[in-house]
């Protein structure tokens, strides 16, 4: 979302709910076992195994996030992100357009892993599986994500809502 201007606190409010999301240990801190739990977390929400061409991409993209969120976010170099070393580079990210180039490889796999049938669109079964945003009602949510109200998601539509995800509401 290059260009995307956006109140300091509301890219702080963003980036510490994504660096909750992403913490999927809770113990504070970021590191490529969250990226591969979330990578699982995928697989198993959509039903796709993991050693499936499909599956492999998913993996593949949430340790390619990993990498890059490790070599721009880890000032200390200990391996790790912290809470505060995601929060405070969260913005430039966002303006620079690095988290779009990091996201869509993870969406775009996501999303061939929930098109179960292969043909190229979610429906809101298959969208059912992945959306799970608390507080969120579904069919409002599948609505919002199909921009074009044809009763079904394209890649592009789901990629454009789950960056729209990290910086606010969709």
């Amino acid at each position: 979302m290059i260009g995307v201007v956006m109140p300091q606190n509301g890219f702080r409010a963003s980036a510490e709910r994504n660096f909750d999301d992403l913490d999927t240990d809770r113990d504070g801190f970021l590191t490529r076992y969250d990226y591969m739990a979330l990578a699982q977390r995928r697989l198993e929400q959509t039903g796709m195994p993991a050693d499936t061409p499909e599956g492999d991409a998913v993996v593949d993209a949430f340790l390619n996030a990993w990498d890059s969120h490790v070599h721009a976010l880890d000032t200390d170099r200990d391996s790790r992100i912290s809470k505060e070393e995601y929060v405070r580079s969260f913005d430039s990210l966002v303006r620079a357009g690095t988290l779009d180039t990091v996201l869509a490889p993870i969406s775009r796999a996501t999303f061939a892993a929930a098109d179960r049938d292969s043909d190229g669109w979610i429906t809101a079964k298959e969208f059912s599986a992945l959306w799970s945003r608390s507080g969120t009602d579904l069919g409002t949510a599948f609505t919002e994500v199909d921009a074009d109200g044809d009763g079904r998601i394209s890649v592009e539509e789901f990629v454009r809502a789950r960056q729209a995800l990290l910086i606010g509401d969709v």
